[in-house]
């Protein structure tokens, strides 16, 4: 049996895997082409989820992600993007230490959640280390350690302050997706609001999105409270 640690190295592996997938753009199309739709409806993305989901169960949790991954225009990133700031001489350069992060930790900044990332990115709790997906180290994928990364509450409270979302309604809308049943949130809640979220330039955490849509199945009170609590808490945090 797998541990929670286990599975959230896989969610964050899976979400990798589907980011760099949708730099084609044929393959992009065919993982949109299951927007909305039950898993016996994908069969276009079968080819590229089959093997990557075989064995992790929730294989629903698994293909809604993926379409919704593949919502976002990786061409559109790379088009909007700020023209990069002129390269210091290459004695500035050798003055500068190599850096050594190459697992930087999860986003926790509430101003620092990203645009919908391009294709050649991987979710926003950054990249796994050179040595190959899911080789982060160990304790990124903790229950305390992931419990800080932004999930569906956090993101909906961060698209009040930042992107103009009206607050009443995103309250009205995230009790609402609190108590829907699965079929309904995978087929028409989040397909719409991913995407006002990147026409807003923001994104879920792809790997808690996963996470907690997996574990809604067997215990949605708990995925419930987790998303209303988190929601509250950047919307009002709480001062020492």
């Amino acid at each position: 049996m797998t541990t929670a640690a286990e599975r959230r190295r896989h969610y964050q592996d899976f979400t990798t895997e589907i980011l760099k997938l949708c730099a084609d753009p044929g393959v992009r199309r065919d993982l949109r082409d299951g927007r909305g739709r039950p898993v016996k409806e994908c069969l276009r993305m079968h080819r590229y989820l089959t093997v990557r989901t075989a064995g992790h169960g929730r294989r629903h949790a698994h293909y809604t992600v993926a379409s919704l991954i593949a919502l976002a225009d990786p061409l559109e990133a790379l088009r909007t993007r700020p023209t990069p700031a002129p390269q210091p001489a290459a004695g500035e350069l050798a003055a500068q230490p190599p850096s050594t992060d190459l697992c930087p930790s999860p986003v926790t900044d509430p101003s620092s959640t990203p645009a919908a990332p391009p294709a050649a990115q991987i979710s926003p709790s950054g990249p796994p280390d050179a040595s190959g997906p899911g080789q982060c180290d160990p304790a990124a994928y903790t229950t305390a350690a992931w419990r800080k990364r932004p999930n569906l509450g956090v993101t909906l409270a961060r698209a009040v302050r930042r992107a103009g979302f009206n607050e009443d309604r995103t309250d009205d809308l995230l009790h609402v997706i609190v108590r829907v049943d699965d079929d309904h949130l995978h087929q028409h809640l989040l397909p719409s609001l991913t995407d006002r979220l990147l026409r807003a330039g923001l994104a879920w955490d792809w790997p808690v999105l996963l996470d907690d849509l997996a574990v809604r199945v067997f215990d949605p009170d708990q995925v419930a409270t987790r998303w209303l609590d988190a929601f509250y808490l950047t919307l009002n945090p709480i001062k020492d």
